[in-house]
């Protein structure tokens, strides 16, 4: 992904961000916190002054949409150009910022105590786009043995630490309603799936640098 439309991404993404910040200050201060504050949604009735709330909120529905499309896209040609070279993708390790969105997570806390809504705690799963610090360094490496090799033991290592924590979560989640109600069990289920698959994603690229790293020092001593 070229540097200008990283940039636009990133700008976009700030844009989106600010938006839901000023419409909520908005409605707080000139709309009695329509759409703030709990409310009976099953017996809401339009006003123009909920416009701002309403559009900024589908800014950022639409955004990461298109962020999970793009990526998904370019991931699958450059996985293409990977296997007829022999060389990993360039990538540029700005895009590990993108993790940062991993942080609205913790806005489900808010919005589960003012209506009930959970899916904001799937946003940790954006913490595993730091990996990109790590596979934007690795890029342009000629994929020898060695490296693959370091490849696979990086990402069999991440996938036993992400599956050991997935089955110590589920013995404990599975022994009754261990937070007092199966609301408050869910809520722990996403949090803690999301941060699993994060934490495998990011140690997947994590590890390879490392490996790789550690290989060169030991070359480079001999």
């Amino acid at each position: 992904m070229k540097k200008n439309k990283v940039k636009i991404w990133v700008g976009c993404g700030i844009f989106c961000v600010l938006s839901v910040l000023i419409s909520s200050w908005y409605a707080v201060t000139y709309n009695d916190s329509r759409l703030v504050a709990p409310m009976d949604l099953e017996n809401y009735v339009f006003h123009v002054e909920d416009l701002p709330m309403i559009v900024s909120v589908s800014f950022i529905c639409i955004y990461l949409s298109a962020l999970f499309i793009r990526l998904f896209i370019h991931k699958g040609k450059k996985q293409r150009q990977v296997e007829e070279t022999g060389i990993t993708c360039r990538i540029d390790p700005r895009l590990g910022f993108l993790g940062m969105f991993g942080f609205a997570g913790f806005a489900g806390f808010w919005t589960y105590s003012v209506d009930g809504t959970i899916f904001p705690f799937a946003f940790f799963l954006f913490f595993g786009f730091f990996g990109f610090f790590y596979e934007g360094k690795m890029a342009g490496t000629f994929m020898d043995e060695r490296f693959r090799e370091n490849a696979d033991r990086a990402r069999l290592k991440a996938y036993g630490i992400t599956f050991s924590i997935l089955l110590i979560a589920l013995v404990i989640l599975c022994q009754g309603k261990p937070f007092g109600s199966l609301e408050y069990t869910l809520i722990a289920v996403i949090i803690i799936l999301s941060l699993a698959l994060a934490l495998g994603i990011f140690l997947s690229e994590y590890l390879l640098y490392c490996y790789d790293h550690d290989d060169q020092a030991d070359e480079g001593e001999e």
